[in-house]
């Protein structure tokens, strides 16, 4: 549907970087998305993703009874979203924080490490957790967040 349907080539017609000269056949996603990364400057890459997720975006729009966008529109607000996710990411200020002596390891080859954290927030009455499951190369494999219930401190909430 992101590749192949009509309204998704008029799009990727569209663009500056002809994206379809690059794969005439895949098998899934995926594929498509590792011989797009490795083709494509990341900035471009990116700016696929976005595309691909407007591409989705419109297609619910239309099965909910809205109209079509044009195509050039959809393109434009592609790099406008994009150029919005940057600006807000240099605004971002994240702490330096100096772990000590704790340096993250990756567990031995054919096994994974789950790492997780904890956090209170008692002014929401909840709490917070999230994991992560490395592979041997520290390739993330998968990751969760989710809300927890209420407790009264971190020792509680890691248990």
């Amino acid at each position: 549907m992101l590749w192949e349907c009509g309204v998704a080539q008029d799009i990727w017609a569209d663009i500056s970087v002809k994206l379809q000269k690059y794969i005439l056949e895949q098998h899934d996603v995926v594929q498509l998305f590792e011989e797009l990364l490795s083709r494509l400057p990341t900035t471009k890459f990116e700016l696929f993703l976005v595309q691909a997720w407007l591409i989705w975006n419109q297609r619910n729009v239309l099965y909910h009874g809205g109209k079509l966008k044009d195509s050039m529109w959809l393109n434009r607000r592609a790099a406008d979203y994009l150029d919005e996710f940057w600006q807000a990411q240099d605004l971002l200020q994240t702490p330096v924080i100096n772990m000590g002596s704790q340096v993250w390891q990756p567990p031995p080859r054919s096994m994974f490490k789950l790492n997780f954290d904890v956090a209170t927030f008692p002014g929401l009455n909840c709490s917070g957790l999230v994991a992560m499951i490395c592979n041997e190369k520290g390739k993330v494999m998968t990751a969760l967040s989710t809300r927890g219930p209420s407790v009264t401190d971190n020792k509680e909430a890691r248990a």
